[in-house]
């Protein structure tokens, strides 16, 4: 028997209150959404709740959320650390926050105005097998596009007119990507460099995939420990372009 009854009761508890606190602290409402924040993949939160929280979870949650360590561990003391003020609680049926601030004189922003950004069109890719082109169909899920900061194209050196956005789709790159994350592509890019991400086609699929080379192969290798790497020599691929850019961060030589 690896764990008592009371054992399986206080990860119960811990999990309860993880929850409650990204709840509280960071206004999170779903395990995917936790699992984001805390830079893990949605399975090992799940796992967490039959095998509890790790101490490097329990760590990450405090660094993360907010949320004291010895709160999550056995219930004492305040819920969060010095300086760590609860969010305000939004009613679930409603998708916007209510207030009676005054906003005399406030500038109302809408998508698309914020200075010193470029639209980055977001599409689907239209793929058949054994074909390197592509076309495109926007992808209107939204508003059809990504805001790129200006600075970020002039860093990496990108031209927009090369740029294409599209949703990641499936669990493979987890936790660096999750599925409906939107990722920026160069779509001039496509010469293979070992360890970059790539969009690629795979036997008529788009897939997202980290490029690697091993022995004299290339792989198409995923970060989940799930799903193993794949020869490219096993199916016709082709490379889309280079993954350079997620919103919020640089993703081009993090690996």
């Amino acid at each position: 028997m690896l764990f008592t009854t009371a054992d399986n009761f206080n990860m119960h508890i811990q999990m309860e209150r993880l929850y409650q606190a990204a709840k509280e602290l960071k206004g999170i409402q779903t395990k995917a959404e936790l699992a984001r924040a805390l830079n893990q993949s949605f399975q090992t939160v799940k796992n967490w709740e039959s095998r509890g929280i790790s101490m490097p979870g329990m760590i990450t949650a405090q660094a993360e959320i907010g949320c004291s360590v010895t709160w999550l561990e056995t219930g004492a003391g305040p819920m969060a650390v010095a300086g760590q003020s609860p969010q305000p609680r939004v009613a679930s049926e409603s998708p916007f926050i209510e207030g009676s601030g005054d906003i005399k004189g406030a500038i109302p922003v809408r998508v698309g105005d914020e200075p010193n950004t470029v639209q980055i069109p977001r599409v689907k890719l239209r793929l058949r097998a054994g074909v390197s082109s592509f076309d495109t169909e926007p992808d209107m899920n939204g508003d059809g596009h990504e805001e790129v900061p200006s600075s970020v194209l002039v860093a990496l050196q990108l031209d927009p007119r090369n740029l294409l956005a599209m949703r990641v789709r499936g669990t493979s790159m987890e936790p660096m990507l999750f599925e409906d994350d939107v990722v920026i592509i160069d779509k001039t890019d496509k010469r293979p460099i070992n360890r970059e991400i790539y969009a690629v086609n795979f036997e008529g699929e788009a897939c997202i995939k980290q490029l690697l080379f091993r022995h004299g192969q290339w792989y198409l290798n995923s970060l989940h420990p799930d799903h193993g790497p794949v020869t490219v020599k096993s199916g016709q691929c082709s490379i889309v372009g280079r993954v350079v850019y997620q919103p919020g961060r640089v993703v081009t030589g993090r690996l």
